[in-house]
């Protein structure tokens, strides 16, 4: 049989693409999931207090990102194995239940405030709660009963496009270039425990637990090889670098529109920061409601997805989107039931406003144990031979996660000073 892709384009040209377009996959997926409902709300409080502030530190956070997720794409590709598969098999069961758990825990938060975050898009749009969630749950669930990864992976594709609904509000407010290049360094803002507690906030709305696992895992159903992994290093880094636009997108939409003072919608929205909450009415309702529709619906589904693989990883279940439901009842049964209690939760409560700063904050201190083994394993040459980590590389790689910790430890810190003031 003729492969036409072969007999349209040139060896040359194959050759080149192959090497400089970065895979459409696993970490593509994980990296735009990573702007889910409650990082929208983030951004939106940031740019809406501080204005231009905290790009900086946004744009700051993808070398941060790059180098976490290239180690769970380098084990993945190597090993074959997922992050708590190798968890268990270096250090333990116990070990990799710690770390499983501790992730798995925080994801119920996250549930909520996705289901939350698509009801306030729903809201906008002037579609009842009730109906949206419902709808969710049944998107949630058909998105992996296809017994394909790559089926499940154009799907996701589909719903990854919808996030940069952000970037088109963002360019709608023609924000000021010359004010925002003088917000950029925030000058006294710095010493408050506010601005603390929204980078911190930030951090953990960039760099989340469960994106180890699932990029890891996904590399591995994927089927990817040895020789797919310079790709997938930039596939991670334009990820990287498109899910911190995509922050930084909201901040500069929520700033302008205080800046320019528009007027509030006549239907109260709580939940949404003022900055963000000015633009939800006529057609930048419509782009702010599909954004945030698009990305608590993307994260559900991985978050879920990372937990499922997790779970299954640990116990030694079979764990493939290729696998039918009766091959891979466990897998499936935890996706498919994991979100149900946070749907319910969001039906009867369906408020973003309580859970998601402290969930950011407590997001940084929980990476802390699957990160700690995922240097440790990215640095041991009985797992990765010759691609194992170099003395170098694994230094800055622990200054990076004690930097997170202490990042996080200060932010709770604030957030209680906060509290008590």
């Amino acid at each position: 049989m003729i492969d036409e892709a072969r007999v349209l384009a040139p060896a040359g040209l194959r050759e080149r693409l192959a090497r400089w377009l970065p895979l459409v996959g696993p970490a593509w997926i994980v990296m735009i999931a990573d702007v889910d409902a409650p990082s929208v709300v983030t951004a939106g409080r940031a740019g809406t207090s501080f204005g231009y502030g905290l790009v900086l530190p946004l744009l700051a956070l993808i070398p941060v990102l790059y180098l976490v997720q290239e180690m769970t794409a380098r084990l993945g590709i190597v090993t074959g194995r997922g992050h708590a598969e190798l968890i268990r098999e270096r250090y333990g069961l116990r070990w990799a239940a710690v770390a499983v758990v501790s992730m798995v825990a925080i994801d119920l938060v996250a549930y909520v405030a996705e289901f939350a975050g698509i009801a306030l898009g729903a809201a906008i749009l002037g579609i009842p709660v009730a109906l949206a969630i419902v709808a969710t749950l049944v998107a949630h669930s058909l998105v992996v009963l296809t017994r394909s990864y790559d089926m499940f992976e154009r799907i996701a594709l589909a719903f990854s496009l919808l996030l940069f609904a952000f970037i088109v509000l963002a360019i709608g407010q023609q924000p000021d270039l010359g004010a925002a290049a003088a917000g950029l360094w925030p000058g006294a803002a710095i010493g408050q425990p506010a601005f603390l507690g929204l980078v911190v906030a930030l951090t953990g709305a960039s760099v989340m637990p469960w994106m180890l696992f699932y990029q890891q895992a996904a590399s591995v159903d994927k089927g990817l090889q040895r020789q797919d992994l310079n790709a997938a290093r930039r596939e991670t880094l334009v990820g990287a670098g498109a899910s911190q636009l995509l922050m930084v997108a909201i901040v500069v939409a929520a700033a302008a529109a205080t800046a320019h003072a528009l007027p509030l919608p006549p239907v109260a929205l709580p939940d949404l920061p003022a900055g963000l909450a000015r633009l939800a009415s006529g057609p930048t309702g419509v782009i702010l409601a599909l954004g945030l529709i698009g990305a608590g619906v993307l994260a559900l589904v991985v978050i879920s997805l990372s937990a499922a693989w997790a779970w299954s990883e640990l116990m030694g279940w079979r764990h493939s989107l290729n696998h039918s439901v009766s091959r891979a009842p466990g897998f499936y049964l935890v996706y498919l039931l994991e979100v149900v209690p946070a749907a319910l939760v969001a039906l009867l409560a369906p408020s973003l406003g309580a859970v998601v700063l402290g969930a950011m904050i407590l997001n940084v201190v929980v990476l802390a144990v699957p990160l700690t083994f995922l240097v440790r394993l990215s640095s041991d040459r009985e797992v990765l031979g010759p691609l194992a980590n170099s003395r170098r590389r694994a230094a800055v790689l622990w200054a990076v996660t004690a930097g997170l910790v202490c990042l996080g430890l200060a932010g709770m810190a604030a957030e209680v000073l906060g509290l008590a003031g």
